[in-house]
């Protein structure tokens, strides 16, 4: 066993001697490549989706209906923006905008600081998609509208659920005045 280790290690270390440094700095920008793409399809995952006759439930809303440490993540009895800005520093985008979602109707304050953040964001993501994909995959299990019985999310307040719906589309018809009002001054100039 003790010589497959040696040969093991002699092998490993004369593969790195050998390799070209321009190649391992090639394959660590594929890894960095392929890792942002990853996180880029995870965040435009949508939680539950109907495909024709089928419902399709996405990577992340399985993990939340799995693992209940991390649904008292996503679902706080209270939601706060440090939680929101801890997401976003730790680039768990979808998760922060579930946050957004939740914050917004609380105040008029809370809604123009959803807004401003959201219209930052859409410099770079579709945040139309962003705010809908974030929705979707996290709506359904929420406690406040919904309990879990034998692993299956049961609505029992779509008066919240329509509510929260609302919430967001109010948020991406916001983002849609918004890049019209972009787009116009583009044209202007």
């Amino acid at each position: 066993m003790n010589k497959v280790l040696v040969i093991a290690f002699l092998l490993i270390s004369f593969t790195g001697v050998g390799q070209n440094p321009e190649s391992v700095k090639s394959k660590e920008k594929q890894l960095q490549e392929t890792a942002v793409l990853t996180w880029l399809a995870d965040l435009n995952e949508k939680g539950l989706e109907i495909i024709g006759d089928s419902l399709i439930m996405g990577r992340e809303f399985q993990k939340v209906m799995n693992d209940a440490e991390y649904r008292k993540l996503i679902y706080p009895e209270t939601y706060k923006w440090d939680e929101a800005l801890l997401f976003l520093k730790n680039k768990y985008l979808k998760q922060a905008f579930w946050i957004f979602i939740n914050l917004y109707s609380e105040n008029e304050n809370n809604k123009q600081l959803v807004l401003k953040s959201v219209l930052a964001y859409d410099e770079l993501l579709e945040m139309d998609e962003m705010m809908v994909n974030s929705f979707y995959s996290y709506c359904f299990m929420d406690p406040q509208i919904s309990v879990i019985k034998e692993g299956k999310p049961e609505i029992d307040r779509p008066d919240i659920l329509e509510a929260k719906l609302r919430n967001v589309k109010e948020i991406v018809s916001y983002i849609h005045v918004y890049r019209k009002q972009q787009q116009e001054v583009a044209n202007e100039e």
